[in-house]
């Protein structure tokens, strides 16, 4: 009988967690941990390699070095933070001032929110605390807060609950973080499978979706991708980015947006 879908997506994500903090794993240590066969773990493993998260090795695996990975959220905010304020100006600028608006869960949507004052008149929709937080430090007073599983690493909040309440919504626009924006597969991915699954469905939800990340994320390959770049409006980023990525940008057909 064939092993029910989820079951080895959500085994997958945990052994991939687990290699990735301890560095490499042994094919019997993974079996023991997760309670299934040597069989089952040599599955789990190619299905992984395939997608470029790991590096199988003669009874084992090591974690894939040009993988991203998520720093804690607080680590993160310290990085690049003139980059992300610039970021999250350009972002509220493009605004109206009357569309229903979707922040994501992610430092740079944090600065967004930090200007969300000067288009106070737009509906806020985020799954992230840290926006919200902002959000009404800046006095926003008409703003959403989607609940569900609580997730950590970006203080949000993800899940089935997330996901069908965000199904019911619709957005004028997005500006959706990311771990990795890999110019070659012409894709964004975040580090998070469960947050993943809430990006997508903003995506499907969204009129214009914008990715806001700065030049150090443009790298290959997070841990799971949640869309390409046709699926995406444009990009604001930094102008620190180097020529040869930009030119792929705009050879993509996208918006680019530098700051």
């Amino acid at each position: 009988m064939s092993e029910n879908f989820d079951l080895a997506a959500v085994r997958r994500r945990k052994i991939a967690d687990l290699v990735r903090v301890r560095g490499s794993m042994g094919i019997r240590d993974l079996g023991l941990q997760f309670g299934v066969s040597d069989a089952t773990v040599r599955r789990d493993l190619k299905a992984l390699d395939d997608e470029g998260i790991v590096v199988r090795t003669h009874g084992g695996v090591l974690m894939n070095a040009n993988v991203r990975v998520d720093l804690p959220n607080e680590e993160r905010k310290a990085v690049g933070t003139a980059e992300k304020q610039r970021i999250g100006e350009a972002a509220i600028e493009m605004l109206v001032g009357d569309e229903v608006v979707f922040l994501d869960a992610g430092t740079t949507a944090h600065a967004v929110a930090a200007h969300a004052h000067k288009k106070n008149r737009c509906t806020y929709v985020t799954t992230s605390l840290g926006v919200a937080n902002q959000l009404q430090a800046q006095g926003i007073g008409d703003f959403y807060m989607i609940g569900g599983s609580y997730e950590p690493v970006n203080d949000s909040f993800a899940g089935t609950l997330a996901v069908s309440a965000l199904r019911s919504l619709s957005f004028d626009i997005a500006f959706l973080c990311c771990s990795a924006v890999d110019v070659n597969k012409r894709s964004i991915s975040v580090a998070s499978e469960v947050y993943a699954q809430v990006q997508k469905e903003v995506i499907l939800n969204t009129r214009r979706r914008f990715v806001i990340a700065d030049a150090s994320k443009f790298k290959p390959n997070a841990f799971m991708r949640t869309s390409q770049f046709d699926q995406i409006t444009g990009i604001i980023t930094n102008r620190e980015l180097d020529e040869g990525t930009i030119a792929d940008i705009k050879d993509a057909d996208l918006e680019l947006v530098l700051v």
